[in-house]
């Protein structure tokens, strides 16, 4: 007989809610020993955030500091100061990073599967849908 989702799936679901700023949700990584965690918003569950979304979004401001520059206008007008070093940029993404929430970087949409669905399929789900979490659900 082949083992099931219900079989090896966490039993104690970790939470957090969409508004739980980035550098609160490292320390929950950080507290917790996990990667990731289901997103909620009250009692609805709307996501799931894991480090690689928060790796994402690091690289994806790292990319955006590096291609913009600070605008600045005087009475001469507008002028452009470009980033001058990588402590510049690092200082910007920080900055940003201080701002964003987990709904900023986390996943809506939802994979399911049965508890008494196959690991087989669900690896199958996992690779086609280029996903390593999946949430596991009792009819």
């Amino acid at each position: 007989m082949d083992l099931t989702a219900g079989q090896v799936m966490r039993r104690a679901i970790t939470t957090v809610p969409k508004s739980l700023p980035l550098p609160s949700l490292e320390r929950a990584f950080v507290d917790s020993g996990l990667s990731g965690f289901s997103v909620v918003d009250g009692d609805a569950l709307i996501g799931v955030v894991s480090r690689s979304d928060v790796v994402r979004q690091l690289s994806s401001e790292q990319e955006l500091a590096v291609r913009t520059s600070d605008f600045y206008r005087d009475a001469e007008g507008f002028h452009e100061i470009p980033i001058l070093s990588t402590a510049q940029v690092a200082e910007r993404i920080g900055q940003r990073m201080q701002e964003l929430t987990v709904a900023d970087v986390m996943h809506q949409q939802l994979h399911v599967v049965g508890a008494d669905q196959p690991l087989r399929a669900v690896a199958d789900k996992m690779v086609d849908n280029d996903i390593h979490r999946v949430l596991v659900t009792r009819d």
